[in-house]
């Protein structure tokens, strides 16, 4: 087997950059941390846990069942469950190493490429998104809540780095899977779930 040692040196150097990247924002980050700012990004955090995206796709899904809109139940679930199969995939296959101590508030079990708490609350409320622009609901309120929806996926996504579990290529990671998810669910649910 033939190595080309150009594409190594260039995924290498690209890699290296990546990683100083999320080394520099870390650091940068510790500046910003406050009393205030540790509690409350402590209990935003808990937004995107697996339990809690679980407990709200569970309300939205009695929400549908009620409006007659049983259709979005399966895709709903289907978003959720895939954004996190296979981020612990991803995590498995990766097993990147969390920030050490020096950076990190708490300790987290799992490996941290990707983030699972911003792929959880993008595919949940990236689907949420995606039901209320097809609704019928006017202009204004479509608007108000997408930005809402957009708002908690940065915050929820912020919050892994400010309390120093993840590094920034794990939250965007996380977002694309996240994204993933819901573009299949969009494309399925209105090919197949009338």
């Amino acid at each position: 087997m033939v190595v080309n040692r150009d594409n190594y040196y260039i995924s290498m150097s690209l890699f290296d950059y990546i990683l100083n990247i999320d080394l520099n924002l870390a650091q940068a980050i510790l500046y910003l941390r406050l009393p205030f700012w540790d509690q409350f990004f402590w209990r935003f955090t808990y937004l995107g846990h697996w339990l809690i995206i679980l407990l709200i796709a569970l309300i939205f899904s009695i929400f549908f069942y009620l409006k007659q809109k049983k259709y979005l139940i399966i895709p709903l679930f289907v978003s959720v469950l895939g954004s996190g199969a296979m981020t612990l995939i991803i995590k498995y296959l990766v097993d990147r190493a969390r920030p050490g101590a020096d950076i990190a508030l708490y300790t987290e079990s799992l490996a941290s490429f990707p983030s699972a708490h911003a792929a959880l609350i993008f595919s949940l409320l990236g689907f949420l998104a995606y039901c209320l622009w097809r609704s019928r609901f006017n202009l204004l309120l479509k608007i108000i809540f997408t930005t809402i929806f957009g708002a908690v996926i940065i915050l929820v996504g912020f919050s892994r780095l400010y309390l120093g579990v993840h590094f920034a290529s794990d939250v965007l990671a996380g977002y694309l899977v996240g994204l993933l998810w819901v573009l299949l669910v969009m494309y399925f649910s209105r090919r197949y779930f009338k």
